[in-house]
């Protein structure tokens, strides 16, 4: 096993002008992408728009995208059709969809966005529109296979919610994982890191690695994105 984690949280995020193209601006901030990590990811990222910002449609003709809404209300366009989306929504997009997302409501919009390369990169998705693409309530299932929907590596999404002084391990021996706090406090430790949690902060666990996470007084609310890793011959971990 390996101690390494990667600890980033939402603190002093990039400005977006015009993202995808679209309305007003919005803000922006990567919490983990495939450099410091084994696994295939493209990025996992943190989103915001004002109400009336937008994020404009786009073809996603290179990778797949698990999109998990964190607070706000807005309506996701998938191949033309429109889909409203709250707080606790997953939204799975693949290959060959296209989608938008724009803020309907007075509230300021915050989503995660989990990107990872395709099966076959170009490849499009066959089937009438919106068939690459599902809307899941994730308060109600608590946790999906986001291979129902997608080809690629993504295995798992959860919601997780800790009483006071509960705790979770998260062992990274087939899959890595990618944590981002929703609410309440805690603690996120290894052998060698200690990382408190509060809302906004986002803990990867590449391969072989591992952390226990415990729930402060308040309890603990996150979320958490898990994908497959195969390593390559000869390729060290």
């Amino acid at each position: 096993m390996v101690d390494r984690v990667v600890t980033t949280t939402v603190d002093d995020p990039s400005f977006v002008y015009g993202m995808h193209g679209g309305e007003k601006r919005a803000q922006w901030k990567c919490l983990a992408r495939r450099n410091n990590m084994f696994g295939p990811w493209e990025a996992v990222e943190w989103a915001w728009l004002p109400p009336g910002g937008a994020s404009g449609e786009h073809l996603h003709s290179r990778t797949e995208q698990l999109d998990y809404i964190v607070s706000g209300a807005g309506v996701m366009t998938i191949d033309g059709r429109d889909r409203f989306v709250t707080a606790g929504d997953v939204v799975l997009t693949a290959l060959g969809t296209r989608h938008g997302l724009r803020n309907a409501g007075s509230d300021e919009l915050v989503w995660l966005v989990t990107e990872v390369p395709g099966p076959v990169l170009g490849t499009a998705r066959p089937g009438p529109p919106g068939a690459g693409a599902a809307v899941i309530r994730m308060r109600e299932a608590g946790e999906i296979d986001p291979t129902e929907v997608l080809s690629g590596p993504l295995r798992r999404a959860r919601l997780v919610r800790l009483d006071p002084g509960a705790s979770e391990s998260l062992l990274a021996d087939a899959e890595e994982h990618v944590l981002y706090t929703l609410s309440g406090a805690g603690v996120a430790a290894n052998a060698s890191t200690s990382v408190r949690l509060r809302q906004g902060v986002s803990v990867s666990v590449p391969f072989h690695g591992s952390i226990r996470v415990e729930a402060g007084r308040e309890g603990l609310e996150f979320f958490v994105v898990s994908l497959a890793v195969e390593l390559t011959p000869g390729r060290k971990r």
